[in-house]
């Protein structure tokens, strides 16, 4: 279609890059800004196709363009990179719209295109820059000049505790007023200036703790050199500050140590003379500082020290060492001779070249001569210590011994060298002497004459009375200290007067029961029997014979109680002073010996109308002496049967337990209270009590069984309730 000539010479003039095409997309007008952006000059492009003028359009172009022309679109728009005729590589921006004919239908396409390429070339540059910040150290940001964040990397969003979601937004949003306008004001005087800036900012992390940073601001600018957009870097600079601020502080802090230390301190050159010198050191040399920098060191040294010194100020001059500490002497102003101990380091410049020495110098004069008297002092003890008699000892906080005397070896045969160092553990005969000894020091912190088990070099056994303390320096306990004297022979003296004073006592008690019972149970049935003869005699001619008959049978009962009491005082006195013989031999018939035993007893058994019984496994046979056995067996049945009334049982028993022999006897008497249970082989009780028909007992049974039983290395035991009955065990072993 032909298109109006007046309209195609306007659009041709229109400061735009624009064209028309008809529905087959072929050019109708141009403008010249079009020819110019698309270097088509001297190209006649009238009647040509859109499509063989841009080639290398791609298919989704095209296709919104034929959206465009069936009215599916009001507006196509595309970005495309564009390579010119000239070569040079362009970006253009591409919008299409349709236009109308009279009629109102859709006559073909209004493109227009702008050059964006330097817009372009910018995004590229922020990108860039960007992607590099992503994984930059520092904090890294960008602003518009409309005080919006356009980019923050990582490490920015972290330190300032922000998320992502403050991209976009204007500074006050995120940060305030205060810091958005004073950041706002720097922006835009970097995008006036074209400059870069840098400055400094303190801000405060999640814990409140002051932070330090420095920044570099720079605008992001076209090739023109316009641009809106500035770029931010920050360095947190914390550590820097802190170093400065720890130099300072550590400059600060040497001058206060140098000018109001207590003890001397000077800055020396290379060659000697004296630099700086404070207050302290002047008091101790009698010296003005202003004195002291006329003088080299060599003028106040002790010529007896003089070429020491010297030679050790040339190490530390050489790096051959890298401090020195000495004592020496110095010439006081007042000519008096002081003693001071002198550390020094040489101080070097950065090439390693000496700069000054650095002293310090304390006064030790007194104590010199404090240690003096200390030598004189030491010796002095040393002498007492190498000769006391007692031993000395010293042991640390583990109970490692640390000093003793020499006068150790005569007590217990090991070298001085053979106990310090070692435990004090491996001297004690019996550990628990330590541990009392221990705890006492631990609650009284010392102790006095106690006394202790130790054992010399032999194991043999000494006693030793121990005064000790513990050691206590600033507060803490350190160890412990003490003496130690050697009472082994009064020791043995003593244990033996208390062996003799403990028998001698053992004695008297058996003598005073031995009396109390010849005394009264012994001379009872005796008195008795001499009184029923008396009046049997008195009245022998008007007695009847059934009354005699009845005395002398009464007479019989006590002087048989007499009889069986005096054996068992006999036998009793021979076990207590150890004169009854102990002679074990096998017992086969265990049977007939128990048997033996009841024939004895069963007389008074019968009379009371009691049954006794015997069960004795078969086979038994026991290691024992036989009397001392009989002994046991009869006492046991002789009590059960006083003990029981008329019609009552006894069974005697006896079973093999392990590699022994169990022997039991039982009765269903009147058994015995439990609270008296155990005192019935309490050698200190003498328990007795009266039988069913009235039998006096001595005490003396139930001894004489714990004895035998206990020589035989059994043991006896007894269960008993009231009004039921008792039963005694004794074993004795294979």
């Amino acid at each position: 279609m032909r298109f109006p000539l007046d309209l195609k010479n306007i659009i041709a003039v229109v400061p735009v890059a624009m064209a028309i095409v008809d529905l087959e997309m072929k050019f109708l007008a141009v403008s010249e800004k079009w020819v110019a952006t698309h270097g088509h000059e001297g190209i006649e492009l009238i009647e040509k196709s859109y499509t063989e003028v841009f080639p290398h359009m791609d298919e989704q172009w095209w296709c919104l363009l034929e959206e465009c022309l069936k009215g599916k679109r009001q507006q196509a728009v595309k970005e495309h990179r564009f390579n010119r005729s000239d070569g040079c590589t362009s970006w253009l921006r591409w919008e299409a719209r349709p236009w109308l004919t009279e009629e109102g239908r859709i006559g073909g396409l209004m493109l227009y295109s702008e050059d964006i390429t330097e817009k372009k070339n910018i995004s590229l540059n922020e990108k860039r820059f960007q992607l590099f910040m992503d994984y930059f150290p520092g904090l890294c940001w960008m602003m518009d000049d409309q005080n919006v964040l356009k980019y923050a990397n990582k490490n920015f969003l972290e330190t300032l505790n922000l998320s992502e979601e403050v991209l976009g937004k204007k500074s006050e949003e995120i940060f305030g007023l205060d810091i958005a306008q004073s950041a706002h004001a720097n922006n835009l005087e970097v995008l006036r200036t074209r400059q870069n800036m840098e400055f400094y900012q303190t801000i405060r992390d999640q814990q409140g703790h002051l932070q330090y940073f420095k920044t570099y601001k720079f605008p992001f600018l076209d090739a023109q050199g316009e641009g809106n957009i500035v770029g931010a870097i920050s360095f947190d600079i914390t550590k820097n500050k802190q170093l400065e601020e720890d130099l300072y502080q550590s400059d600060a802090q040497f001058k206060q140590a140098f000018e109001h230390s207590l003890i001397g301190m000077a800055l020396i050159t290379p060659e000697g003379r004296w630099i700086r010198a404070n207050s302290s050191l002047c008091k101790i040399l009698g010296y003005t500082e202003v004195e002291l920098q006329l003088l080299h060191i060599q003028d106040i040294t002790h010529p007896d020290d003089l070429a020491l010194s010297m030679a050790y100020l040339k190490d530390l001059a050489d790096g051959t060492t890298e401090n020195v500490k000495v004592e020496k002497r110095y010439i006081h102003k007042n000519g008096t001779v002081i003693w001071v101990v002198v550390s020094v380091t040489m101080l070097n410049d950065s090439m390693g070249n000496p700069l000054h020495y650095v002293s310090q110098i304390e006064d030790i004069t007194k104590r010199k001569e404090i240690e003096e008297d200390l030598y004189l002092s030491e010796k002095k003890y040393r002498t007492i210590f190498e000769n006391v008699q007692d031993v000395f000892y010293q042991t640390n906080q583990q109970g490692l011994v640390t000093e003793v005397s020499p006068s150790i070896e005569q007590y217990s045969g090991y070298l001085r060298g053979q106990i310090i160092g070692h435990p004090v553990t491996d001297f004690y005969y019996y550990l628990q002497d330590r541990e009392r000894i221990v705890e006492i020091l631990r609650t009284e912190k010392s102790v006095i004459d106690f006394e202790v088990r130790l054992k010399t070099s032999n194991e043999e056994l000494r006693y030793a009375s121990v005064n000790a303390r513990l050691i206590i320096e600033n507060g803490k306990i350190t160890g412990t200290e003490g003496s130690m004297r050697d009472v082994t022979t009064r020791k043995f003296q003593e244990n033996a007067l208390k062996a003799l004073n403990t028998e001698l006592t053992a004695s008297n008690e058996q003598k005073n029961r031995l009396l109390s019972i010849i005394g009264h149970d012994l001379r009872n049935p005796i008195s008795g029997s001499l009184q029923l003869l008396d009046l049997t005699l008195m009245g022998f001619e008007s007695t009847s014979a059934d009354e005699l008959h009845e005395y002398l049978f009464m007479m019989q009962q006590e002087l048989s109680h007499a009889n069986e009491l005096l054996e068992d005082l006999l036998t009793w006195a021979k076990s207590q002073f150890n004169s009854v013989s102990f002679n074990p031999v096998e017992v086969s018939d265990i049977a007939g010996l128990i048997q033996k035993c009841i024939q004895l007893i069963l007389p008074m058994a019968q009379k009371k109308g009691i049954g006794i019984s015997l069960s004795v496994g078969e086979g038994l046979a026991v290691m024992a002496d036989r009397g001392m056995l009989e002994t046991i067996i009869r006492n046991l049945i002789s009590n059960a049967v006083k003990f029981t009334a008329s019609g009552g049982h006894i069974l005697v028993k006896a079973i093999t337990v392990g590699k022994g022999v169990r022997f039991s006897v039982t009765d269903n008497g009147q058994g015995i209270p439990e609270e008296k249970i155990r005192e019935l082989f309490d050698k200190n009780s003498n328990y007795t009590t009266y039988g069913t028909s009235g039998e006096k007992g001595t005490g003396l049974g139930l001894d004489l069984c714990y004895d035998f039983v206990l020589k035989h290395g059994g043991e006896i035991t007894v269960e008993s309730e009231q009004g039921v009955g008792s039963t005694f065990y004794f074993t004795i072993p294979g």
